[in-house]
């Protein structure tokens, strides 16, 4: 039934043991012995050294990074995880990604580099309110009931966050700011309030935005069947940022960005027009005449391709179901189409623009209204002679006519000033998408951030001052029913006075949606303690961009977009120095778990109600059939594994690293006891390789079978190599891209070569290294234990470049040996890279004219350069690493050159096909 399930039931009895004074006491670093090389690594020596060596390290402390140092030489690396919510109890997908951030700040440490590895709290939520209705526990108690778990949690998984610059989103330090950010997206007309359609949750009995609600229209929290209701919301304007979103996607500082650029492109849709907003006025009539009214919160959004054709609009048209489409509303009908009692009003000229609904209009895919304009299109002509509606004629030999101070402009002059001009106007006039709508941040519930806004009978929608920030939520005693909120009934926080008059007001009672908090938590980790600003400029010009940002594929859209945005409008306004606030992405993959379902019922079952000693399994006591399937780990497929199990079992290393290899960090990660073995013996040869190291260097004993002197070169060579080879790719792996599971593969390597050379060996200098380094590689993914190999490696260690009194979590990176090859890579149009391998000491301080020089005395490129003439050469080095060289030419014998790129393709064709015949033949073998 796996090794797994046979530990829980373990676990009790083990407990036991500890209670009554059972302690073993198996590790050097409290025995000051090292086990004998007959003893095996078992989890109960694992959990010994994590707690040994956590207490330890608990007591050293970490030492903080100055705010006002922007880094030494080596410069600063912003390791950052995505925002936890503290919902009691840290899941496997949790464990992936805090694991990851974690052992790349710990590299990033072991590099020189100043590191930022902050951590705090996305507070806010539904899920806080919801415990509150069903158990009448506050939510704030609830919350940080959660996160002081949630933080043990954390320490348990070994991760050395920054815990200095830790905070909550409900703290009102926190969303003090968050407050004040608003105000200044509603000062810059980009925070409006409208009455529209949304997206209504009938469980959570609140609104959410498009992005939450999935393919079949379910909610993405509760997975209720969303509902459409008409409400008045507030929005944030973020469409007047779609084409600096989307041109930012091209920006080269990003790294790694890759489906995620695809995801965010496909999500903003290409800006191809101009947003034009309109409002709305009813006719309203009295003894004084006739006279318009506005609609309050009813402006329409036009998108057009053709913006400086604006008075030339003779009609819009919205769909059955709009708004604007009401009995009271409803006019004349005219061939299928109904005339509104209402009228829109043009920002520019301020003409009445009449409005009608129907459903068979060419309505643009994803466009809230239809616009009319007979000037371009014929059948727009018919409708406005049917209704009798003007018909502007705006067009003559290409320059615009009757269009006020548009007139005799031509077509493209005129869009740059009508566009500018709806920009003064807050009327629009900026590129978008039709597809992107603005992001809809009204939530009916009462643990959310406070909007700061004052609703005064004289003076309309007032915003609180910045002094009289935070507006706090008010406190609470008992929850009412699901769907009505807390903050509509507080009548004392409720009733306030107008900021502007003076007279009696209401505060708003909608809070904002959680991703506004998340949207610039990275900039505040930067100045935690900050009382008078949201954060330092000097600090984020220091350490901005995010270097790293860690965290799941499914905020990919939501949240990752929300962020981009908030730092756009900050750079806009010049509050920060870096459009982009993340520069390179490891997006987590889902963690999965085998789920057993029976076949008839649909039914999930636990492990435990699975009967595996037949083949098939099946239901135990039923024999039903089930069907197995790996599936995302949820509570309702009965598939998660709890991570504090895990690691009560395995310890904190070990869970580091089942989680963390074999699986690379973007894939689906499919949590299986098959893979664990391979784990724990690598453990096990890499501490029989430390014992083996000390007993040898302790005892000097002289019973070791000698070699000769050639021998022990050879072997000393292998060694050498192989662990230069390691160090080589450990190190680009972990600099570069980022594929733990990768690095780890290579260490494995190269314990192997430890444990394949004679014994003997163990007194060189060359194994010294080798072994200190392979500690050393592997301490940012296992901190403890690797702790406890080095305390016992330094105890027998006699190489004097070893700084064996630096404990290991401040050792330096190893690096590769100044003679040993690496790669200088060179492209040739149609072929995989290729590469020369030059020594270390060359290689760091070639020029481009010595990468050409070595390159061209290579067989296939002075093939390639038959034709051709080197114009330029560029070179890219990773010093220690390797190099690049790129070449531009010109071709000067154009039949040389096509005869020789010809003849490469014969050859590659031709080694395709041997190369598929001995794929055949070894399957025949």
């Amino acid at each position: 039934m796996g090794r797994l399930w046979f530990a829980r039931k373990l676990l009790t009895h083990r407990k036991r043991q500890f209670t009554f004074g059972y302690c073993p006491r198996l590790i050097y670093s409290q025995t000051g012995v090292w086990p004998t090389t007959d003893d095996e690594l078992s989890h109960t020596t694992k959990k010994e050294i994590d707690a040994f060596w956590k207490e330890k390290y608990k007591r050293l402390g970490h030492e903080p990074i100055e705010d006002e140092d922007d880094g030494d030489s080596q410069g600063k690396k912003y390791v950052l995880s995505m925002f936890p919510y503290p919902s009691g109890k840290l899941h496997l997908g949790h464990v992936r990604v805090y694991a990851t951030s974690d052992a790349m700040a710990r590299f990033y440490r072991h590099r020189g580099y100043k590191v930022i590895h902050p951590i705090g709290w996305d507070a806010f939520g539904l899920p806080a309110e919801n415990a509150a209705i069903d158990s009448n526990k506050m939510p704030d108690l609830w919350t940080h009931t959660n996160i002081n778990q949630m933080r043990e949690q954390l320490q348990e998984l070994g991760c050395h966050f920054d815990w200095h610059r830790e905070f909550a989103t409900c703290n009102h330090q926190y969303f003090h700011w968050t407050q004040s950010l608003f105000l200044r997206l509603f000062q810059a007309g980009l925070a409006y309030q409208k009455e529209a359609m949304v997206n209504w949750d009938p469980v959570d009995q609140t609104v959410l935005a498009n992005e939450q609600v999935d393919e079949d229209g379910c909610s993405w929290r509760s997975g209720a069947k969303v509902e459409q209701r008409y409400l008045r919301q507030w929005y944030i304007k973020i469409t007047r940022f779609s084409k600096s979103l989307l041109d930012g996607l091209s920006d080269t500082a990003l790294e790694n960005w890759r489906d995620i650029t695809k995801i965010q492109r496909h999500w903003i849709g290409e800006c191809g027009g101009y947003r034009v907003e309109m409002d709305v006025a009813k006719e309203s009539h009295s003894s004084a005449g006739t006279n318009q009214r506005l609609l309050p919160a009813s402006r329409l959004n036009l998108w057009m391709t053709q913006p400086e054709l604006l008075h030339g609009i003779s009609f819009l048209g919205v769909r059955r179901g709009h708004v604007l489409d009401t009995e009271a509303h409803r006019g004349r009908c005219c061939g299928g189409h109904q005339l509104l009692k209402v009228h829109a009003i043009c920002p520019i000229s301020r003409r009445e623009i009449p409005i009608i609904m129907s459903d068979t209009l060419p309505y643009i895919e994803d466009t809230e209204a239809y616009v009319g304009i007979p000037c371009i299109s014929e059948e727009d002509k018919n409708i406005s002679s049917n209704f009798g509606f003007t018909v502007p004629h705006i067009l003559k030999n290409g320059r615009l006519i009757n269009s006020g101070e548009l007139s005799d402009l031509s077509l493209a002059k005129a869009r740059e000033q009508v566009t500018q001009t709806l920009v003064d106007k807050g009327a629009g006039g900026f590129p978008t998408s039709a597809k992107q709508k603005d992001w809809l941040i009204s939530r009916q519930r009462y643990w959310g951030t406070p909007i700061p806004i004052v609703h005064c009978p004289s003076c309309g929608v007032v915003p609180v001052p910045e002094h009289q920030l935070p507006v706090e939520l008010p406190k609470i005693s008992h929850f009412p029913k699901r769907g009505i909120s807390p903050l509509k009934e507080a009548h004392g926080w409720l009733r306030c006075s107008c900021p502007r008059c003076g007279q009696e007001g209401q505060r708003e009672t909608d809070t904002m949606d959680t991703f506004v908090d998340s949207s610039w938590y990275f900039l505040r980790f930067l100045d935690v303690n900050n009382e008078e600003q949201p954060f330092s400029f000097k600090l984020q010009e220091a350490f901005m961009p995010v270097d790293l940002y860690v965290g799941g594929k499914e905020h990919a859209v939501l949240h990752m977009l929300y962020a981009r945005f908030m730092q756009h409008f900050l750079a806009s306004e010049g509050l920060v120095s870096h459009w982009e606030p993340f520069k390179r992405l490891i997006m987590m993959g889902m963690v999965m778990g085998s789920a057993y379902k029976v076949k008839d019922s649909g039914r999930y079952l636990t492990k435990d109600q699975v009967d595996f000693s037949v083949k098939p399994p099946v239901e135990l006591g039923t024999g039903a059939s089930l069907v197995i399937t790996t599936e995302k780990m949820s509570k309702s497929k009965n598939n998660g594994i709890d991570p504090q199990e895990v690691l009560e079992i395995y310890g904190t290393d070990t869970t580091r690293l089942l989680m963390l290899a074999n699986f690379a960090p973007g894939s689906p990660r499919d949590w299986s006891e098959e893979t664990f073995p391979g784990i724990f013996s690598w453990q096990n040869r890499l501490w029989m390789t430390v014992a083996e190291f000390i007993d040898i260097r302790q005892n000097k004993d002289h019973s070791l079978s000698c070699i000769s002197d050639e021998e022990r070169k050879e072997h000393e060579q292998h060694l050498w190599n192989a662990h230069n080879h390691a160090l080589y790719n450990v190190t680009y792996i972990m600099e570069h891209t980022h594929q733990l599971n990768a690095a780890i593969a290579f260490m494995q390597a190269l314990t192997t070569s430890l444990r394949k050379v004679p014994k003997i060996l163990m007194m060189s200098e060359v194994f010294e290294q080798a072994l200190a380094n392979q500690i050393i590689m592997l301490s940012p993914i296992t901190p403890h234990f690797t702790s406890e190999l080095w305390a016992g490696f330094c105890s027998v260690a006699t190489c004097s470049s070893l700084q064996k009194e630096v404990p290991l979590m401040n050792q330096p990176w190893p690096e590769v040996d100044q003679d040993y090859p690496l790669p200088l890579r060179y492209f040739i149009k149609g072929e995989k890279p290729q590469q020369v391998k030059v020594p270390r000491r060359m290689l760091d301080h070639l020029s481009p004219e010595q990468a050409l020089q070595l390159v061209s005395k290579e067989k296939n490129f002075q093939e390639f350069l038959q034709g051709r003439t080197i114009v330029d050469t560029q070179l890219k080095i990773l010093p220690g690493l390797r190099a690049s060289v790129f070449f531009t030419y010109s071709v000067h014998d154009v039949a040389r050159a096509k005869q020789e790129l010809k003849k490469r393709k014969e050859e590659k064709k031709k080694q395709k096909l041997e190369n598929k015949m001995k794929r055949k033949q070894r399957a025949v073998d």
